[in-house]
């Protein structure tokens, strides 16, 4: 029986060090890629938005952005992005018809994937951008120089550089977290 309570309280371990390991933060190559996280397409989404052309091509997209798990949470608490925060973007063409709907559009293949990372690497409170592709296991940086930054800077520099305008459920968050903090 004691043996039996052993091994159940080390493969409770084993799980719960699993899970935490899942959602530990970025993780990054020697070459400073970043390893690409696993289960992305089960993260809290916290934003989609369709037709915005701001990826630089023009063309019309669905977007849908998600939330790495325990930085969601810790934001949800304090309304403010920590260090290691993760937001993956996911840029797919729509699809119309698709059966047996009669009209609208819906998701077609992914097109574009990125993952904007409060990593810090360019200095307080800085996040960088990493591009991947659909099978991809690492991340590469995109250089500071391209529109991505300015842009960020430009137009979300008092919201972390994150466009909380596309994303409603945390700004909610952000106002039950200030009204919480005495």
């Amino acid at each position: 029986m004691k043996r039996s309570l052993t091994v159940v309280a080390a493969s409770l371990l084993a799980v719960g060090s699993l899970a935490a390991a899942a959602f530990a933060g970025p993780t990054f190559d020697a070459d400073g890629k970043i390893v690409v996280p696993e289960g992305r397409d089960r993260w809290p989404m916290v934003g989609a938005t369709y037709a915005l052309s701001y990826e630089g091509d023009g063309g019309v997209t669905i977007n849908t952005v998600r939330m790495d798990p325990e930085n969601y949470d810790a934001y949800v608490k304090t309304g403010k992005f920590p260090v290691g925060t993760m937001l993956d973007l996911e840029v797919r063409r729509p699809v119309e018809e698709v059966a047996p709907a009669k009209g609208g559009k819906t998701q077609g293949a992914a097109i574009g994937r990125s993952l904007h990372v409060k990593d810090e690497k360019g200095g307080p409170g800085t996040w960088t951008f990493y591009g991947y592709g659909a099978a991809s296991k690492t991340g590469n940086p995109i250089p500071r120089s391209q529109a991505c930054y300015s842009c960020h800077d430009e137009h979300a520099g008092k919201t972390d550089t994150v466009f909380m305008q596309f994303y409603p459920s945390l700004n909610e968050a952000r106002e039950l977290a200030a009204k919480a903090t005495p």
